[in-house]
This record gives C-alpha cells, sequence and structure tokens, in this order.
C-alpha cells in the first residue's frame, strides 16, 4: 500500500508539474522576427512579429502580435516593447533579422553586437535588408500566405538549402564583418504585388550596406562566391546557338590563384569549373550531337564574360565580397598587409576568370 500510495503522489506531482509549464508556455511571446529600420537621432524603429495562439488552438488558427516603438537599442526597444504586452517576451526562437535598407547603409554593427552577446540568440539566425522599411514588410498581411514573419522565414530557407542563394546568416555576417580578408553580404528582398520576392545581394564594406546585386546577378555571384553542390540558373545571349538555356543540378568547384609581377602588382585568376543538367534550350544546335561541345563553349565564354562584369561592380565599389583578399593576404608578410589600403589595391587588380562548363544530361529529348 505505501508503494502505491507513493507512485500516485509522483504520478500527481508530475502532472501537477506539466499543468504548471503549458501554462508559463501560453503567457510567453516568442519573437519569430525582428525589423528594424532608421529613424532620426541615430535611433530606431523596432517591429517584432510574436505568434500568438488564441482560444481557437484546437482549429489550427494562429495570428501573429505585432509590436513596433523607436529607440536608441534593440535592447531599449525591446524593454519598451514588454510594457505593451502581457507575455514574457523571449528572443530564444527569432528566425529572421531584418534591416531596412537606409539604416543598412548608416551601419548595422552598433545594433548587431547585441544580438551577438545575448546567448538565447541562435547564430544561424538569417539576416536580410529590405527595400524600403522592414517594420513595413512584417506589418502587411499577404493573402495567399497565412502568416507574414513565417512566409519570409519559409522563403529565405528554402532558397539557402537549393543555394539558388549564398546562406547569410549572423554567424556569416560577423565572421566576414571581422576579417579583414573580405566583406560581408546580405540578401535583400522586397514587397512585389501581393508577395515577398528575393530582389538580389546587398554588398558592404565593414558594416555599411554599399550597392545592391540586382537579382540576375545572383546565380553568377554564388558560383564566384562559393562551391555548389546543387541549384540552378538561365543564360541567355543574342548567339543563336544560345539563346535561352536552363540547368538544374548545378555542381561547381571555384578556385583562386594569386600571382604578383615583376612590378609588384597583384594579379587574380578564378578558375570555375560548373556542370548542370539541360532543362530547357533554345537554340539551333543539337544537343545529341557533337555540336554540344560548341554550346558548351558558348556557355563557358558567357559565364566568364558575365562573372567578370560582376568583379568590375564589386571593384568600382571597392567591396570585396568574395573574400580575394583573403589569398593576396596568404602571399604577404603581415607587417606588408597592415600597411596596405586593400579595398584599394582591390579595386585596381586585374582580375580574369576562366569557366569550364559541362552539361552532365540533356534531358530525354533527343534532337
Amino acid at each position: 500500500m505505501p508503494r502505491r500510495l507513493f507512485l500516485a503522489a509522483a504520478l500527481c506531482l508530475l502532472l501537477a508539474g506539466c499543468s504548471q509549464d503549458q501554462r508559463i508556455l501560453e503567457r510567453i511571446g516568442y519573437i519569430e522576427t525582428a525589423a528594424f529600420d532608421a529613424a532620426p537621432e541615430d535611433k530606431l524603429e523596432a517591429t517584432i512579429s510574436m505568434p500568438l495562439v488564441t482560444q481557437f488552438a484546437r482549429d489550427a488558427k494562429t495570428t501573429d502580435e505585432l509590436l513596433e516603438t523607436t529607440a536608441t537599442s534593440p535592447k531599449e526597444a525591446k524593454a519598451a516593447l514588454s510594457l505593451r504586452t502581457s507575455r514574457i517576451i523571449v528572443s530564444g526562437q527569432i528566425r529572421t533579422f531584418m534591416f531596412g535598407e537606409a539604416l543598412a547603409r548608416r551601419g548595422l554593427w552598433a545594433h548587431m553586437d547585441t544580438f551577438l552577446r545575448d546567448p538565447s540568440i541562435s547564430i544561424r539566425t538569417a539576416m536580410v535588408v529590405v527595400e524600403g522599411k522592414a517594420g513595413e514588410i512584417i506589418s502587411q498581411e499577404y493573402p495567399r500566405h497565412t502568416k507574414t514573419a513565417n512566409y519570409i522565414n519559409k522563403l529565405l530557407q528554402k532558397e539557402f538549402n537549393k543555394q539558388s542563394v549564398p546562406r547569410t546568416a549572423l554567424h556569416q555576417f560577423t565572421r566576414d564583418y571581422f576579417d579583414d580578408g573580405m566583406d560581408p553580404i546580405a540578401i535583400m528582398i522586397k514587397e512585389q504585388e501581393k508577395d515577398i520576392t528575393i530582389s538580389g545581394i546587398a554588398t558592404f564594406q565593414g558594416d555599411k550596406m554599399i550597392d545592391k546585386l540586382p537579382w540576375k546577378d545572383v546565380y553568377l555571384f554564388s558560383l564566384l562566391y562559393q562551391n555548389l553542390s546543387q541549384g540552378e540558373f538561365n543564360l541567355t545571349s543574342e548567339d543563336p546557338d544560345l539563346k535561352s538555356i536552363s540547368f538544374r543540378a548545378v555542381k561547381s568547384k571555384r578556385r583562386i590563384k594569386i600571382l604578383k609581377g615583376s612590378s609588384g602588382e597583384y594579379e587574380a585568376d578564378i578558375y570555375l569549373k560548373v556542370e548542370g543538367g539541360v532543362e530547357e534550350y533554345i537554340g539551333n544546335a543539337k544537343l545529341s550531337t557533337p555540336e554540344r561541345t560548341k554550346v558548351e563553349k558558348l556557355i563557358s565564354e558567357q559565364i566568364s564574360t558575365e562573372s567578370l562584369r560582376v568583379i568590375k561592380t564589386l571593384q568600382q565599389n571597392h567591396t570585396d565580397s568574395f573574400g580575394m583578399g583573403k589569398y593576396v593576404r596568404n602571399k604577404m608578410s603581415y607587417k606588408e598587409w597592415k600597411e596596405t589600403d586593400w579595398h584599394d589595391l582591390f579595386s585596381q587588380m586585374p582580375v580574369r576568370v576562366h569557366c569550364s562548363f559541362h552539361m552532365k544530361q540533356f534531358g530525354t529529348y533527343f534532337d
């Protein structure tokens, strides 16, 4: 009997503990997305989105609680917002940081320092720059999508996993910010009609946004930025044998070689090895014949030419988003590197791109 009474008491305590935890969770506000915009006097406008489970939870009906304030720092904003909600605001579930373009051009590091010091915030939290105001994006309702914050997060994660765009998270941005041989980047998004779309890549020098690469250059940027194990891209040209072609299952390898000329000038050669399966082709050549080799050569030349155009744009803006400075740094002594104005050197450095493209397959259609 005593043993049965002991087990019954333990079970009651366990159930009571679970009930208490459930009541606590209902009173916690988990920030899912945080948006920050520039405000006068070096302040920022902070907007947070928290999933709100209502009394209709059994029907899977949820809404988002949106709070907005103006403050000097994110922590001050969080303290002010906590006075306006019945729930305890916590940061452990943040999936996305969104920054308005005006704030990104003013500088992000003073605000990001807060995120890095908070152990509850994951370093894998996605970072995006919004064309326009970030707070207006997450405050909007999009008819085709139930929850805006969740919609943005899933959109980003899908593209990151497909390697359509480089993964830009708090960790990557911080790493590149502190690396004196590379500049950070961030994905850019914007509102388009009744949806949100990825619009390009924001390039930074230090913590300040300098320019934007448009969407049409993102696949070229990805090839130059990292090795790919999957992905998709399209090419168009004026050549009748290569009017338009689309690839999937793209794999690539990037190699950078730095040479120092007799005059002491540094030069860079970027070697790209790319392969992919043809998903669509518009042109006069027949891919099931030896003419395929001609098309592969045209694609290689197109990638080399267009990649060099992207690099020239970065050089004009003094933004080394590919990390070529790390390779040049390895060719110098520590003293020489510290005495070098890398961004100035990078803007004038001769760069050549060499691409070798191979078609893995061209579909089940034999022309």
